[in-house]
């Protein structure tokens, strides 16, 4: 909650923040939770039509590869907004809270780096399969690997915003 003595402007703003947050994580969420559901649909239908029909289909394991990158790169950026990234919790008991501040903060800043790195280097491999395609479904292959550079930069944006959080969090207001 924002403090009553902040300036309206501001807290109008801050609103605004969190509900572009707030819609950003459903959508990448809803996204996660599709590819999720054709990455299973996919492989299934693949092994039905190999196995009972007996006569295997090429598609299907494209599909899912495709489905696959996005699905686990998009989790990774979903996991950063709910600060889920593996940490040794023993160690955070142990500090006081100023340390404890600063290591979050410290954590968010290598996620952040991290993130970055990602766009940088999956922009420089999207570009260099612009022109192939898939055998089977002959979808660019770039789209694929565009997967990475995307999810580098909700990487980012979810590591700013746990980092804006973590060195300077919000005051509940009083009534």
């Amino acid at each position: 909650m924002l403090d009553p003595s902040t300036p309206a402007e501001f807290r109008r703003s801050a609103r605004m923040m969190a509900t572009l947050t707030r819609r950003l994580v459903q959508a990448v969420a809803a996204l996660t939770v599709l590819g999720g559901a054709v990455i299973v649909a996919s492989l299934i239908t693949g092994v039905f039509f190999r196995y009972v029909v007996q006569s295997a289909l090429s598609w299907t394991d494209e599909v899912a590869m495709f489905c696959f990158s996005w699905t686990v790169l998009l989790a990774a950026a979903l996991l950063v907004h709910e600060s889920g990234h593996v940490r040794v919790e023993l160690i955070e008991a142990c500090l006081p809270p100023p340390a404890l501040r600063l290591l979050r903060a410290l954590i968010q800043v290598l996620i952040l780096v991290t993130g970055a790195y990602m766009v940088w280097t999956g922009w420089d491999f999207m570009q260099m399969t612009v022109g192939q395609t898939a055998p089977a479904t002959r979808y660019p292959i770039w789209v694929r690997n565009l997967a990475l550079p995307v999810a580098g930069a909700l990487i980012v944006v979810f590591s700013l915003l746990n980092l804006r959080s973590t060195l300077w969090p919000q005051r509940p207001s009083t009534p």
